[in-house]
């Protein structure tokens, strides 16, 4: 290989690193605000190293309406939310089923607004707190009066710990000024740890998701395997 064809893939290199950096670190880029990372990420040989990347890092890159995400893959251990991530968000004192509830509440937040059966998925523009604790509420109860085998088989079944979603939740209040742990508070940690990722906020006890959560839901979420089974197993009322 000649010298200038080797300085050639370097800088190819060099470029796919800096895109891949920039978007490990903000989760995106666009045209209009980093117009020459994006023509650089167009450039097939720049695709061809980011490919490489995405694969040893699990996850996937999505270009939609002149923006690019990084999307961890469904089961990634490398890139995206962590066990350890969510639970530095309880503090302290959080455990591993303070995690196994944050990720049942993040599915169903995904379920309870992507589940239309039309065109567009999407089937709310906002989701009240107050409501996703009554559909709460009404879940864990029914799963509450199942057998211990029935919840096993449900645990195995779809990857999801039941039992102690189960027993956390009905064992909290809804909400009380000196509780630090209350179904209310636990709802706006894990909205919290969605809008960190920019998938989710908060504006006066209504959840909203952001373009980009409805982005990645609508052209890769929801064609995934898991996340039609998750979806399937709510809609039934399962889990």
């Amino acid at each position: 290989m000649e010298n200038a064809e080797v300085e050639e893939l370097m800088e190819h290199v060099r470029s796919a690193v800096k895109i891949f950096r920039l978007l490990v670190t903000n989760g995106e880029i666009n045209k209009r605000e980093q117009a020459f990372l994006y023509s650089e990420y167009l450039e097939t040989e720049v695709q061809e190293v980011l490919s490489v990347l995405t694969e040893e890092f699990e996850c996937k890159l999505v270009n939609f309406d002149d923006t690019v995400y990084l999307v961890p893959n469904i089961d990634s251990q490398v890139i995206g939310l962590q066990p350890g991530d969510i639970r530095r968000y309880f503090g302290s004192n959080a455990t591993n089923r303070d995690v196994y509830l944050a990720y049942y509440i993040m599915m169903y937040i995904f379920f309870e607004f992507y589940s239309g059966k039309n065109k567009d998925p999407k089937r709310m523009d906002f989701l009240q707190v107050s409501h996703l604790i009554d559909h709460l509420d009404e879940r864990f109860e029914r799963l509450r009066k199942m057998s211990k085998d029935e919840v096993e088989h449900l645990e195995e079944m779809y990857s999801v710990n039941l039992a102690s979603c189960i027993e956390i939740w009905m064992n909290l209040l809804v909400d009380h000024e000196s509780r630090r742990k209350t179904k209310t508070k636990i709802i706006e940690t894990v909205v919290k740890i969605l809008e960190d990722n920019k998938l989710a906020y908060m504006v006066e006890n209504q959840i909203r998701t952001t373009k980009k959560l409805d982005i990645l839901m609508r052209q890769y979420y929801l064609s995934s395997e898991r996340a039609k089974l998750i979806n399937e197993a709510f809609e039934r009322g399962e889990i």
